[in-house]
């Protein structure tokens, strides 16, 4: 069974990368079809057709299969992430989820969100250096290409959660400011 999986190793990794995209796509579209919740600047600016054709990703593994096991790795936590708010938003609505959520941010003190906000990139990075150093050779460990991934995700967790942040608190601020004209 070994052998098979080695032999065609690029064409499993094409499959499951097209799976943990497309189970990032679909938990996406779940969660946010208007895209008010997307945390990538990109997938907002360019919309689905730009989120679709990210499936092309999954042709990685034909040319570097240690590329390709990193990207699948983040690719499903991406979608882990965003399964974990479907229940909710699903239940609620994007509409009402973004405003509270956008309230949120408003009240919320930032310098010390901010900080918050770093912990899970912070834990993952921690998990994924824990892996590196019992995996530490790129040449021969499958776990080092894993950690790959794990920090991958660690380093969109720093990048984008306190950036939703900022756009949700820039939000609420600027409806603060529609309010307050209203009023004059």
């Amino acid at each position: 069974m070994q052998t098979v999986i080695t032999d065609h190793l690029d064409h499993l990794l094409a499959i499951l990368i097209f799976i943990a995209r497309l189970g990032d796509i679909g938990t996406t579209y779940l969660l946010s079809p208007k895209l008010k919740l997307e945390a990538n600047p990109i997938i907002r600016k360019f919309r689905w057709p730009y989120a679709i054709a990210t499936l092309l990703i999954c042709l990685i593994p034909y040319v570097s299969e240690q590329g390709a096991v990193t990207i699948l790795v983040a690719s499903l936590m991406v979608s882990m992430s965003n399964s974990l708010r479907l229940w909710l938003v699903r239940t609620v609505g994007e509409e009402e989820y973004y405003q509270s959520v956008v309230d949120a941010a408003g009240r919320a003190n930032p310098q010390q969100s901010i900080i918050l906000l770093f912990l899970p990139g912070f834990f993952m990075s921690l998990l994924s250096f824990i892996i590196f150093m019992l995996y530490p050779e790129p040449d021969r460990d499958w776990g080092f290409w894993i950690a790959a991934g794990v920090f991958a995700y660690a380093m969109v967790l720093f990048i984008y959660m306190p950036a939703s942040f900022l756009r949700f608190r820039k939000a609420a601020l600027r409806m603060k400011q529609v309010n307050i004209d209203q009023w004059k």
